[in-house]
């Protein structure tokens, strides 16, 4: 498992560098994903 910071999560919602954003949706898709309550709040 891998935990991820915010800037993993805003990638992946706006979508805003399509590199970033592609590298991003990889991880997600390839790995179980820990989302602190940090990033969350």
């Amino acid at each position: 498992m891998i935990a991820v910071d915010t800037n993993i999560v805003v990638r992946l919602l706006t979508q805003d560098d399509a590199f970033q954003y592609e590298r991003s949706y990889q991880l997600f898709q390839s790995e179980a994903v820990f989302i602190p309550n940090t990033v969350i709040t």
